[in-house]
C-alpha cells in the first residue's frame, strides 16, 4: 500500500510556533511530527508516501529528505497555490493509479500501529469516540459513518480511500471532507473503522504543551 501525507497547511491554529517552522517540523518530545509518521509508515512497509508542501515548503521537503531519503519512495506534490485539502489528495496521489491509498493528516500523534492498516481497504475512515467534551464529526450506524444523527464520533485524521471517489468531483481546488467524504457518506457507501487508541490532534499550543510534558 502507498501513503499520503497532508502537509501543505500554515498551521495557523498554533500562533507564532509556526510562523519560522511548518506545522509538520514542530517537535513532540524532541522529535519532527512528520518523523513519527514517516517512521511509521516505513516500518509497516509501506513503499511509496507522498506528501504535499506549500506553507515553507522548502523546509519540510530538507528535512525529509535528509532523514529519510533511500528508506522510502518520496514524492512531494508542491502546490504553488494551496489546493484544499481535496485537492491536495487528488493531486498528491495522481502517480498512484486505482490502488487503495492510506492518507495521514500531518497534524496528529498517535500510539496506532500502521501496520494494522495494511488489511484494510478503502473508502473507511478511521474514528475514535468523542471525550473530554470534544465535540464530535458524525456518529457511527452499522459501521458507516452517519452524517443525520447525533455527532458523537471524532475523525482521527486516518482514512484510507481510492481515487475513484474523485471522478464526480469538477474543480481543482476542493475540501477533501465536505466536498468528497461527506457525500459518500450520505449515501451510506463510507465505511467507519472505530480505534481504541490515544489519539491527539496537534491544533492549539495547549496540547503541544500537554504533549512534550
Amino acid at each position: 500500500m502507498k501513503a499520503m501525507i497532508l502537509a501543505a497547511g500554515f498551521g495557523k491554529r498554533l500562533g507564532v510556533l509556526t510562523r519560522d517552522i511548518p506545522k509538520p517540523l514542530i517537535q513532540i518530545k524532541g522529535k519532527a511530527l512528520i518523523d513519527y509518521h514517516l517512521e511509521k509508515l516505513i516500518s509497516a512497509g509501506f513503499s511509496s508516501v507522498s506528501i504535499n508542501v506549500h506553507y515553507l515548503a522548502d523546509k519540510i521537503i530538507d528535512h525529509v529528505q535528509s532523514k529519510f531519503s533511500g528508506k522510502i519512495e518520496l514524492i512531494f506534490s508542491h502546490e504553488e497555490n494551496i489546493l484544499g485539502t481535496g485537492g491536495g489528495v487528488y493531486q498528491g496521489t495522481s502517480s498512484f493509479g486505482q490502488e487503495d491509498i492510506l492518507i495521514i493528516n500531518s497534524d496528529i500523534f498517535s500510539d496506532f500501529d500502521y501496520k494494522k492498516f495494511l488489511d484494510k481497504k478503502s473508502n473507511i475512515l478511521f474514528v475514535t469516540k468523542a471525550k473530554n467534551d470534544l465535540i464530535g464529526d458524525f456518529s457511527v450506524v452499522d459501521g458507516y459513518v452517519d452524517i443525520a444523527n447525533e455527532k458523537d464520533f471524532i475523525w482521527t485524521g486516518f482514512s484510507i480511500i481510492n481515487r475513484s471517489i474523485f471522478k464526480d468531483i469538477n474543480q481543482i481546488n476542493f475540501h477533501y471532507w465536505q466536498d468528497c467524504l461527506k457525500k459518500i457518506a450520505a449515501r451510506r457507501k463510507l465505511y467507519a473503522e472505530i480505534l481504541d487508541i490515544n489519539w491527539y490532534d496537534v491544533g492549539s499550543p495547549e496540547t503541544l504543551q500537554k504533549l512534550n510534558k
